[in-house]
C-alpha cells in the first residue's frame, strides 16, 4: 500500500482535531489529575503531528529523488 501526501495531510488534520478536542475539554475539567492526564494526551497527539510532518516532508524528498 503506497502512502499519499493527501493521507498523511488527512492524519495530520484529524489529529489536529483531536488535540483541539483535548485541550477544549482540558479548561473544563476541574480535577488536576484529571487535567495532568488530559495534557499528557495533548501532547502525546501533537508528537503524533510532528511525526505525521516529518512522514510528509521524507515523502516528498524521496519521491523527488525518484
Amino acid at each position: 500500500m503506497t502512502v499519499t501526501d493527501v493521507d498523511i495531510q488527512n492524519c495530520i488534520d484529524r489529529a489536529t482535531k483531536v488535540a483541539q478536542r483535548i485541550r477544549t475539554v482540558t479548561n473544563d475539567v476541574v480535577d488536576h489529575r484529571a487535567r495532568y492526564a488530559l495534557s499528557e494526551a495533548d501532547r502525546h497527539v501533537e508528537a503524533c503531528i510532528h511525526s505525521c510532518v516529518d512522514a510528509k516532508h521524507i515523502a516528498k524528498m524521496m519521491n523527488k529523488s525518484s
